[in-house]
């Protein structure tokens, strides 16, 4: 995984831990395996741990950490916006509108989504629209993802170089010694290494 940012550039590895549609792991590491930060997610609650600066923060729903495009984001929505899905659903009683190899439709917090479906109805690309321009999209391209967020400056690019089936759900991340408790907005993330 590559980002651009405000708070630089940087490379850095990223393990996807996938249990459940409600509970999941995720965590960076740097170039030569040094941790970044991590991240707890079990069911509508989170932690995250910025190895960094010896940080920690609790999430109850959604989180919005500085450089994370699409913040506030639904804790539950990141491991669908990673394996290339689009990360949110119509608003509860709506149907997504079909365009050809298009849909859009409006989610529970009033944001427009649009939608390619390639063949076999996998998601090619997605736009999220604030009023008529753009303010996030996500594309694949050449076995490569990428997530841009105008608004904020940010590009992350991605590509699955391994995936294996988990024998058991990952133990639960726990606080280290000597970590502070912070506002998770004051976080940030990914904070590339050099």
């Amino acid at each position: 995984m590559s980002y651009s940012g405000p708070e630089g550039e940087g490379s850095f590895r990223v393990t996807l831990r996938l249990a459940s549609p409600v509970r999941y792991q995720l965590q960076a590491a740097d170039p030569v395996g040094r941790a970044l930060w991590g991240m707890d997610v079990s069911s509508e609650e989170g932690v995250w741990l910025d190895h960094r600066n010896k940080l920690t923060c609790s999430f109850q729903g959604a989180f919005d950490v500085a450089g994370i495009p699409l913040g506030p984001f639904p804790l539950l929505s990141l491991p669908s916006l990673l394996i290339g899905r689009v990360p949110a659903e119509p608003a509860e009683g709506t149907e997504p509108e079909r365009h050809g190899r298009e849909t859009e439709f409006e989610d529970d917090a009033g944001r427009r989504w649009v939608a390619e479906m390639g063949e076999g109805g996998a998601v090619e690309g997605w736009t999220l629209r604030d009023g008529d321009q753009p303010s996030v999209w996500f594309m694949r391209r050449d076995n490569w993802s990428y997530l841009s967020d105008r608004t904020r400056g940010v590009q992350v690019r991605w590509r699955e170089v391994l995936r294996e089936s988990l024998d058991r759900e990952p133990e639960p991340l726990v606080r280290p010694s000597g970590y502070r408790e912070g506002s998770c907005r004051d976080l940030y993330a990914p904070r590339p290494g050099p």
